[in-house]
């Protein structure tokens, strides 16, 4: 399959769902609708909070490439960014754009490829993507038109999936593909939903290994990261970064957060705020970096 190919099929998978669309039941052109999920994105990745305020966003223009549902524009625009936000898809698009009515929030919202953005060169003072990059399967082309984007000396701060992660590591290569295997087995799956895994998820899962059997490793991996029928995802350690954004970027920081202890039932729930924070900070799942344009 081509990256265009690839590409459809992300935007596709995004537009039926948008990051974070499934955490509350609320009517979605309600207030509480995104409120709810803004409390349940910032109680178990509060690190969020933390690294906007890695960077000034007051009366800077602001470009964020993949928006969700707008939770962290609206975090962006209460910094006094003057906001523009892209997505590839237009379910994303739309849901932001209801999110700033909703709020009475000033900013721009537009279907648009980060292969191909239709803005001129040097528009942005900085430039924000939070878990984005990793779903783009021409990645070079997409850091090619942010260099092109933004403004000298401009910042780039993102987050991708980070290959030394007790997630990936850990879970994904070994745990899970146990796990799958053991689904079939009677009981299992309402034994794991117990452990506070989604049940919906492990039925699609073991529904997909009947049909398709095992495999390749980049599919394994991108139907254990967003989804079993996420299209496209890969991870990053910390050496492929400057690879990642070529010679055009000073990176100034390069860091990893986040354990998510959900996933590890009795014992996740049993560790101490302390004790979780420990493991992010060394085997986090999100790596997230700070670069400078130069």
């Amino acid at each position: 399959m081509d990256k265009q190919e690839q590409q459809h099929q992300v935007a596709e998978y995004w537009n039926a769902a948008p990051c974070d669309s499934d955490k509350s039941q609320s009517p979605h052109d309600s207030e509480s609708y995104y409120r709810e999920i803004e409390r349940e994105r910032y109680s178990h990745q509060s690190h969020i909070l933390e690294i906007l305020e890695w960077v000034d966003w007051k009366n800077k223009s602001v470009l964020e490439i993949g928006t969700g549902v707008g939770t962290d524009a609206r975090q962006l625009i209460a910094r006094g960014a003057s906001y523009n936000g892209i997505n590839v898809d237009e379910g994303s698009t739309e849901a932001t754009r209801r999110a700033l009515r909703t709020f009475n929030l000033a900013g721009q919202v537009s279907v648009m490829s980060a292969t191909d953005m239709h803005f001129e060169s040097g528009t942005f003072d900085n430039i924000y993507s939070f878990g984005v990059l990793h779903h783009i399967p021409d990645v070079a082309a997409a850091i090619s038109e942010i260099e092109r984007v933004l403004k000298p000396g401009g910042f780039l701060l993102f987050m991708v999936y980070n290959r030394s992660s007790i997630n990936y590591q850990v879970e994904i290569r070994h745990l899970r593909r146990w796990m799958l295997r053991a689904l079939s087995l009677p009981g299992m799956i309402p034994l794991l939903s117990k452990l506070g895994l989604p049940r919906e998820k492990l039925s699609r899962h073991a529904e997909l290994y009947k049909r398709f059997g095992k495999l390749s490793e980049s599919e394994w991996l991108s139907r254990n990261t967003d989804g079993p029928d996420n299209p496209y995802s890969v991870v990053y350690g910390r050496d492929d970064i400057q690879g990642l954004l070529g010679g055009s970027f000073l990176i100034l920081r390069n860091e990893v957060r986040y354990f998510d202890w959900r996933h590890w039932g009795l014992i996740g729930r049993i560790l101490s705020t302390k004790a979780r924070d420990w493991l992010g900070h060394r085997w986090g799942w999100h790596r997230i970096v700070l670069a400078r344009r130069k």
